[in-house]
């Protein structure tokens, strides 16, 4: 079975779909690395353990994203077609 019948597509979906499924793959160890440094500081701070969860989930979030978009800028920085 071929998920892709022609180059053109699967050239899209590493494009779009691979960066997503790093996301979501790099997601859950950023989170375990994060909760033992924070989750100390930011519980004696909110007294809450859902207040908690819900900031160290934001700041998961937020350095997914920001590294997603560093590994694309290097990636077009290193592999461009102008070489």
């Amino acid at each position: 079975m071929k998920l892709f019948t022609d180059s053109d597509q699967k050239k899209r979906f590493m494009k779009t779909g691979l960066p997503i499924m790093v996301g979501i793959a790099w997601a859950p160890i950023i989170w375990i690395l994060l909760i033992p440094i924070l989750t100390p500081i930011l519980y004696t701070l909110s007294s809450s353990w859902p207040v908690t969860q819900g900031v160290i989930l934001l700041i998961v979030l937020f350095a997914t994203v920001l590294l997603l978009k560093l590994f694309r800028h290097l990636g077009t920085k290193f592999y461009s077609n102008n070489q």
